[in-house]
């Protein structure tokens, strides 16, 4: 062997051990927004965490009217190194504003807490013009921080294929439908380096897949066998009706490939070199049918599911300025973490305190599926018998096509001097 060879045999063993670039251990909290906007247009307006983060604190909007929000999507950056995946998560806080007056205005820096800490955005700037001016064509939306991935350094690839799905394609507003997303591979994969998901602004979303390494099995695709892995699983909720189109998620890959040099030759092709290359891939998109609700002449929760009411109260015979406990209960599958709890009638002889809600709820395909309850504190100052009349829980069910209307009570306290 020559030491011309013996030097690329080296090389070979050097670069398979080169350890992939980790990811940034540090917290940005970046802002994101288009730079023009005219008056009377919605836009989107979004912070970007790369960590986890609670208690969202947007800055003074009185320029703008805000519409929704905050809606919080996730992404995952998976780096897979010799088996072993390694993960970052991406938070993503979406707000839809709608600009009300020409000028330029400034959002102040929101507010995050993440690790325990408080974080800040940058402020950002929005030039608002009149509504029959033109925006420019590269209103690009400004970011704060962050880094994007030239497309000109990566290219689409035939050898891995991204595929979204969705469960059902024509469902109620209110109704659950599920979108997943699946790698199909015939390439070796090191890591994924990116990950830009669609606008979901549209849907109240929850997390079905939970995270984890993705196990990669053999399955048949368009006619060849692939290796297969489910990325992410996505619950969605629909506020609105109308035909609601999911646009392609982007995923980013690094993957080796071997270039040959030589002059074909046994140990030439031994001895191929191997490159990390990026490769970008988009997948479809996907729409669903959202049916509007109809018309209902009673009141309603806007709960959309299968659920049961209860209420109770105790003790019902009491003595006067001893307390009673009023417990409004929904316990099923739906929309229940965005539905709203009747509220009792209650005498003007009693003190009233602001009930105590509580949500106990799991993430599932049909939705969000538990118990939300509220806990009112009552407490007589006179003696009698008080009625608290009968409540009523509205809601739509789906499987049904109609409303459903469930009734408790009413209840008699009896108050003791």
């Amino acid at each position: 062997m020559t030491q011309m060879k013996i030097l690329r045999y080296l090389t070979f063993l050097l670069v398979s051990l080169i350890p992939l670039a980790g990811y940034c251990d540090d917290v940005t909290f970046d802002v994101r927004a288009p730079k023009t906007v005219r008056v009377g247009d919605r836009f989107n307006l979004s912070y970007v965490l790369n960590a986890d983060g609670s208690d969202m604190r947007l800055g003074d909007t009185e320029d703008f009217d805000v519409l929704m929000g905050p809606s919080q999507s996730t992404s995952r950056s998976i780096q897979i190194i010799n088996g072993d995946m390694k993960q970052s998560y991406q938070s993503t806080f979406t707000f839809i504003l709608k600009a009300k007056k020409e000028g330029t205005f400034t959002i102040p820096a929101a507010r995050i807490t993440s690790g325990g800490k408080q974080i800040s955005s940058a402020p950002v700037t929005i030039s608002v013009v009149a509504a029959d001016a033109s925006v420019p064509q590269n209103n690009q939306q400004q970011s704060s921080g962050g880094s994007q991935t030239s497309q000109s350094q990566s290219k689409q690839s035939s050898d891995i294929v991204i595929v979204q799905s969705l469960n059902r394609t024509s469902v109620y507003e209110g109704e659950p439908v599920v979108l997943t997303t699946k790698i199909y591979t015939r390439a070796h994969l090191q890591q994924i380096s990116d990950i830009k998901q669609p606008d979901l602004t549209q849907f109240v979303t929850s997390d079905l897949r939970g995270g984890g390494q993705l196990q990669f099995s053999q399955e048949q695709y368009d006619g060849k066998y692939w290796d297969a892995a489910v990325a992410d699983i996505q619950m969605l909720i629909p506020q609105k009706s109308g035909k609601l189109t999911i646009n392609p998620t982007e995923y980013e890959f690094v993957v080796k490939q071997r270039s040959s040099r030589g002059g074909g030759g046994f140990f030439d092709s031994f001895f191929d070199d191997v490159q990390l290359v990026k490769r970008l891939v988009r997948s479809n998109a996907v729409s669903v049918d959202v049916k509007p609700l109809p018309q209902s002449t009673t009141k309603t929760s806007g709960g959309v599911g299968d659920f049961n009411f209860s209420v109770s109260v105790s003790p019902t015979d009491v003595t006067v300025d001893n307390s009673v406990q009023v417990k409004v209960s929904v316990t099923g599958e739906g929309n229940l973490k965005l539905l709203t709890l009747p509220k009792p009638q209650l005498h003007s002889d009693f003190d009233t305190f602001d009930p105590s809600e509580n949500v106990n709820i799991d993430v599932t395909s049909h939705g969000y599926k538990g118990t939300k309850s509220a806990e009112y504190l009552i407490i007589p100052r006179r003696d009698g018998d008080f009625e608290i009349p009968a409540m009523s829980f509205v809601y739509f069910n789906p499987q049904q096509g109609k409303y459903v209307t469930k009734t408790q009570g009413p209840f008699t306290i009896h108050v003791s001097k």
